[in-house]
């Protein structure tokens, strides 16, 4: 058995200036170079996370030049099923982090020219790869009208699907395609992401959060879950209260692919049986493991590190709106 993994492949670079970031000038820093994408990060997550006889297959695209090769041969010896990947004309995507002395995001600048070339006529071969998956993960780097595909294969299989959005642009752009499709199990955006899909611009406050989950939920979306960065996150679910989850505390060494490990922890949770709060209750784990590490996807990652009675995040409970 599969969980499928699809969207964005990249190599990124990362750098972490050494004092608080001045603009217009160089700044000492750390940097490195290592494989990326938000679905390629997913799918190395769920290959430490997922239990014995399930693998984590990774499909996407990767440039004729030498750091796709890389990407996919880091990718393999980490686990995933790289077989499908396409290997297409032109340049890996790339993308530029530069994290303040503190290791939060200052300026991030993605290169995704490749990933926009993946239109339903060229993954057609993919839809196959759906039937028999435990789950699909897709991320918003992909082209709408390819999302929206995928979720129909989804659908017509009764496999479960969870919309990672990326970015509040990339975000609107797959909503106003896809919006009111049912097969959309689990869709996970942050405030901006959220204000994006839904023209709710600024989002002041919980209750205006609140009305636009709902209006997602509305919209045949079966889950929302809302996340807050330190904050936790907010579950939204048809005709039940929302349900926040408090995020564990933990020393920030990067937040790179932060949000990429909690839907990873989430769906190794589904995949293993948990239900939809109690997977993000692991999800929020894992990421915080993640942010602990100063590598995207920490050498040190198993099941066992994010879950069971030694977690240290909150219980989920009921949310004050």
């Amino acid at each position: 058995m599969k969980t499928l993994v699809i969207g964005g492949i990249n190599a990124d670079v990362l750098g972490r200036t050494l004092a608080a970031p001045a603009l217009h000038t160089s700044n000492p820093a750390r940097a490195g170079v290592t494989p990326g994408g938000v679905a390629r990060n997913i799918a190395e997550h769920l290959a430490r996370l997922l239990p014995a006889g399930v693998q984590a297959q990774l499909l996407g695209a990767v440039g004729s030049d030498p750091l796709g090769v890389g990407v996919l041969e880091a990718t393999a010896r980490a686990g995933v099923d790289v077989g499908g990947v396409l290997r297409l004309p032109g340049q890996t995507g790339m993308y530029l982090a530069v994290l303040d002395d503190a290791g939060e995001l200052h300026i991030g600048l993605a290169a995704m020219e490749l990933t926009d070339t993946l239109t339903p006529e060229v993954t057609a071969d993919w839809l196959g790869a759906v039937a028999g998956a435990a789950l699909l993960v897709l991320d918003a780097n992909l082209p709408a009208a390819t999302v929206l595909a995928l979720l129909e294969a989804a659908h017509a299989a009764g496999v479960r699907a969870v919309l990672e959005p990326v970015s509040a642009p990339k975000a609107a752009r797959v909503w106003s395609v896809i919006a009111g499709h049912p097969g959309l199990f689990l869709l996970k955006p942050d405030r901006a992401e959220l204000a994006a899909m839904t023209g709710r611009p600024g989002l002041a406050g919980e209750a205006e959060e609140a009305e636009a989950a709902r209006q997602l939920l509305d919209r045949g979306v079966q889950h929302v879950l809302l996340t807050r960065g330190a904050e936790g996150s907010v579950l939204y679910r048809p005709h039940l209260p929302p349900l926040h989850t408090p995020a564990p505390r933990t020393r920030v060494q990067d937040v790179t692919g932060a949000g990429d490990s909690l839907v990873a922890g989430l769906c190794a949770g589904l995949v293993r049986g948990l239900n939809v709060p109690e997977a993000v209750r692991v999800g929020h784990a894992c990421a915080a493991h993640t942010v602990a590490s100063a590598q995207t996807v920490p050498a040190d990652l198993t099941w066992d590190a994010v879950s069971g009675p030694g977690l240290t995040t909150g219980d989920p409970s009921p949310a004050l709106h």
